[in-house]
């Protein structure tokens, strides 16, 4: 099973189409192998691909629309719908000792709920694989990044859209028992002006004509610094 797949349709943190054609783009190139509709058009041209989508209220509050969605795609891939929060649908795969090729993390957006969504999530991707985070302006997010970047074998995959992160699985957790170093944690206020900043200076830079070289420069930054 190549895929698996946590997402939110709100109107804050929803996949743009920037984003969403990025993963797209990310699982066509992959050699190891709204979101989900991004995700299965991607996996038309991959043989016995199963995209395995957890949402514990895609009915309750956004009114069945992913899967309305889904069916109008009428895609030719395997597709099933986890209607359990995570915590729970994620620990029943690692029973049946599933594996995935490609993650994406885009769920409750609080530090501890990121980071058990991670820590669940690592042991069903595989070594080679990648784990994608959306909504990169959050701190909690940010945090969660520093300590996987910190404390976890796992590289920065450079991206030109901004606000996701695209990791790559490097080892399984090997660790000792007492293993800790210490972390960045993010600042809100500072994340905020640092956010308004990046937008004025991306304005300046489409006006100017620069934002592609701006966009390279900003993505060669971020695969070398923490969060």
């Amino acid at each position: 099973m190549p895929l698996q797949c946590l997402f939110a349709s709100d109107a804050v943190t929803r996949t743009s189409i920037a984003q969403g054609a990025q993963i797209n783009q990310i699982i066509r190139q992959s050699e190891t192998s709204f979101s989900t509709v991004w995700i299965l058009d991607a996996l038309r041209s991959r043989l016995n691909s199963l995209h395995v989508a957890i949402d514990p209220f895609e009915i309750t509050l956004y009114g069945g629309i992913g899967l309305q969605q889904i069916k109008r795609l009428n895609a030719a891939v395997g597709f099933e719908w986890v209607a359990e929060r995570s915590i729970h649908a994620l620990s029943r795969l690692i029973k049946s000792e599933a594996k995935f090729d490609f993650i994406f993390i885009d769920g409750n957006h609080r530090f501890d709920d990121v980071l058990v969504d991670f820590y669940l999530s690592d042991q069903l991707v595989s070594r080679g694989g990648l784990m994608v985070f959306d909504d990169m302006w959050m701190p909690s997010i940010r945090t969660v990044a520093n300590f996987i970047l910190t404390n976890r074998q796992y590289k920065i995959v450079s991206q030109p859209v901004e606000n996701m992160l695209v990791l790559n699985k490097l080892a399984d957790d090997n660790r000792d028992w007492c293993h800790f170093e210490s972390f960045k944690i993010s600042n809100p206020k500072r994340g905020r002006v640092a956010s308004a900043v990046r937008q004025a200076v991306l304005q300046v830079s489409r006006i100017t004509g620069t934002e592609g070289t701006l966009r390279q420069i900003q993505s060669r930054y971020q695969s070398k610094s923490k969060f």
